[in-house]
């Protein structure tokens, strides 16, 4: 633990924000509590008021024991507790990535304080956002405990941290673009499917990441096999050496990866629904 008083002679003036640019899951998110060990007094998760899912309060119930004190909001419950061996336990326990925190299954948010109450963990799980708020020596701890989670920090006013950010809002538009563009082709389809097929054929060879990910999912939900080859060439690429990465990923092999791993689950879905596997 960390020693008495050091935190009071901690420079908070040297504290930099840094983005999480992918959730920490498993031996990271692990190693990311074990090393808030050392510098957290608390943390808090909330629940909805609109919301009582019995799963959300039986993690409740175990983290009873730990519990600081309450705080009822206008849109919930912020529930504040004694951060320790047994409350990480606890934590490690019901969730295997720091997103998972969302209800009906667990409370929500999951954010470590340090003893004056300053943050040093903040998520938003279902915007799958996180940051942290971390001194150099901090950072050095965090580091070497989870070399791994150390590369998916980036400073907040640094470039692959902006890249981030704006990845997560490309990934929340194309969802509302993907749905109108998905009921669009379901009321073309009758009468213009092979117009539709040609667009959508277009759309996958553009090369651009947007619209090749509509295309997919489209193709997909009307079940276009017509499409099937085009789609089983978009997927021996991403499978292959030669990879057709987006030059925004270039720089940056944690987005790149995760863009990878986006892709390929696309593309393996989608066939599944071409090939009847999926119901």
């Amino acid at each position: 633990m960390i020693r008495p008083g050091l935190a009071s002679r901690i420079d908070v003036s040297a504290r930099k924000t840094y983005d999480l640019v992918d959730e920490p899951l498993g031996a990271d998110y692990d190693a990311l509590l074990d090393t808030a060990l050392t510098q957290c007094s608390f943390f808090v998760v909330r629940t909805r008021a609109s919301d009582d899912g019995a799963a959300a309060h039986a993690v409740l119930s175990r983290l009873e024991p730990h519990l600081e004190r309450r705080m009822d909001t206008s849109s919930g419950t912020a529930h504040r507790f004694c951060l320790n061996h047994e409350s990480v336990a606890v934590l490690k326990a019901v969730a295997r990535g720091l997103y998972a925190w969302q209800q009906p299954g667990l409370p929500e948010d999951l954010c470590l304080l340090r003893e004056d109450g300053s943050p040093w963990l903040v998520s938003i799980a279902a915007e799958r956002l996180g940051y942290l708020e971390l001194a150099p020596f901090e950072k050095l701890l965090l580091g070497r405990a989870a070399p791994g989670l150390a590369a998916v920090l980036a400073y907040q006013g640094a470039r692959d941290a902006i890249l981030a950010s704006f990845e997560r809002r490309l990934e929340a538009h194309l969802e509302l673009l993907t749905a109108e563009a998905a009921d669009y082709a379901s009321h073309v389809v009758d009468e213009g499917r092979e117009g539709l097929c040609d667009a959508l054929a277009r759309w996958l060879g553009s090369r651009d990441e947007s619209r090749v990910h509509v295309a997919l999912e489209v193709i997909g939900s009307l079940r276009l096999t017509e499409l099937r080859d085009e789609v089983r060439a978009l997927q021996r690429v991403a499978l292959g050496v030669e990879r057709d990465d987006p030059a925004g990923y270039s720089a940056n092999a944690v987005l790149r990866e995760r863009w990878r791993a986006r892709r390929r689950r696309l593309l393996e879905r989608t066939l599944r629904l071409l090939d009847g596997d999926v119901a």
